[in-house]
């Protein structure tokens, strides 16, 4: 059907979603470390409506001035800027921080609203190239040219956060590296985190900022025993510890911490008929461990975004060197990609550890349970291909560990000697390393 001649033009409508503008600035205003996951990938310019635009200049204007984040200090960086009444005033903040309750996917919205906000300038770029092909008085050539400039620029604005440098400059900090290994080397420490077992930190140097370590094993095999030595052996070094427990209670884990400084059987303690010396020992035990820099997170249901925000106020306000999370397969990966299965939720849980890592620049040591695999087979010594789920767990780490105990499997096998094996070592070599443990898997000591 012909368009009438008095009908009105359609007015053209760009990307936009205003919903999760308005969920992310939520989000910021909620959580007050939530800015270091965006800031790298948003600007202004990227919110279609102008209130919540004015209100990420201001966060954004906060944080390059190191100043927290929170409520009040939005509404005084508006009022300073003669933008609060522009924005609807301070009852409109208030909406908007008490209209979310996670900032978990902060990082998805921020991408999206980036996506939206480069469609936005390409179809404004193609409507200049547009005009400009149909003006006869504009040379050709000068079109295609300043064309191909204006597309070149918006590819750019797609490459946010990118970290380059140039040989020389990584040379140079691979020199620096390795003096610092150097001087720790002849003063008889490691540069890394201390691991607790002499054989293990002799191969590895100790855990490295910005490492993923998985830890990987069947159930009874002592993954969450070798966390805690890890932990305690790091804390004793002055190295400051943070625990995400998702399965474990805080109690239970100090316990086991403190049963690992003392010789009280477990069973003892339980029941509650400790003798005056074992009290003793225990309460020893329980004062020395109490001095150490560890922080323990026993929520049951959390996700890596959530842990890696705590980590980062965490490393703000008190340092952090060492990350455990116990363990992978427990972590929330609830996803609203409906085509996400199982294996693709654990592969992108495993490179926002990665990620996390690398951030933080702190190791993160990952559990993770092996599949069965291993006990059909002749040999239950686990390997790479056991991993549960996800063959990006392995991609993503820097090493793989498995703690096998063969007492467990061969009632021949000589009891309390177990197996740490490096499976991988981006930067070193693999093998195994044996260690001590006690009946009760309380204490772990070098073979």
């Amino acid at each position: 059907m012909a368009k009438q001649k008095n009908e009105p033009a359609k007015q053209l409508v760009f990307p936009h979603d205003e919903i999760t503008e308005r969920t992310l600035i939520g989000c910021l205003l909620m959580a007050s470390n939530a800015i270091y996951d965006v800031v790298q990938i948003l600007n202004p310019d990227v919110f279609y409506t102008p209130k919540y635009a004015m209100i990420y200049q201001s966060i954004a204007s906060l944080h390059k001035k190191s100043v927290k984040i929170d409520l009040v200090t939005v509404m005084h960086e508006l009022e300073r800027t003669n933008n609060l009444d522009e924005i609807g005033g301070a009852f409109v903040l208030s909406e908007l921080a008490t209209s979310v309750s996670s900032s978990a996917n902060i990082v998805e919205y921020a991408l999206y609203l980036h996506g939206l906000w480069l469609s936005r300038q390409l179809l404004l770029t193609g409507m200049e190239i547009t005009a400009k092909a149909s003006d006869p008085s504009i040379d050709i050539s000068d079109s295609i040219t300043e064309s191909i400039k204006a597309v070149e620029g918006i590819m750019e604005k797609t490459t946010f956060g990118a970290k380059w440098a140039d040989m020389a400059e990584a040379s140079r900090k691979a020199i620096k590296e390795y003096e610092e290994r150097k001087k720790a080397a002849q003063s008889g420490t490691n540069r890394g985190v201390f691991t607790g077992l002499a054989s293990l930190n002799y191969i590895t140097g100790g855990w490295n900022p910005g490492q993923l370590i998985i830890v990987a094993a069947r159930p009874a095999m002592g993954k969450t025993a070798m966390l805690l030595h890890f932990a305690k052996a790091a804390a004793l070094k002055g190295s400051k510890v943070a625990i995400f427990s998702l399965e474990m209670g805080t109690v239970s884990l100090a316990q086991r911490v403190i049963l690992s400084e003392c010789n009280v059987s477990p069973e003892r303690l339980k029941a509650g008929r400790l003798s005056d010396q074992e009290e003793k020992e225990y309460c020893d035990a329980a004062d020395k461990i109490s001095r150490l820099s560890i922080n323990i997170d026993e929520t049951a249901t959390i996700n890596i975004q959530q842990i890696k925000a705590r980590c980062r106020n965490i490393k703000q306000k008190h340092g952090l060197d060492l990350v455990l999370i116990d363990y992978l397969q427990l972590l929330d990966m609830k996803s609203d990609n409906r085509a996400y299965n199982r294996e693709a939720e654990v592969s992108q849980t495993s490179r926002s550890a990665k990620v996390m890592a690398k951030e933080l620049e702190v190791p993160v040591i990952l559990l993770s349970q092996i599949n069965r695999n291993c006990e059909s087979r002749e040999s239950k010594i686990p390997i790479m291909a056991d991993l549960r789920e996800s063959g990006a767990i392995e991609q993503d780490a820097d090493m793989v560990m498995f703690v096998h105990r063969p007492e467990y499997y061969d009632k021949t096998a000589e009891k309390g000697l177990g197996d740490l094996i490096v499976a991988k070592q981006r930067d070193g070599k693999t093998g195994k390393i044996s260690f001590r443990y006690n009946e009760c898997l309380t204490q772990i000591s070098d073979f």
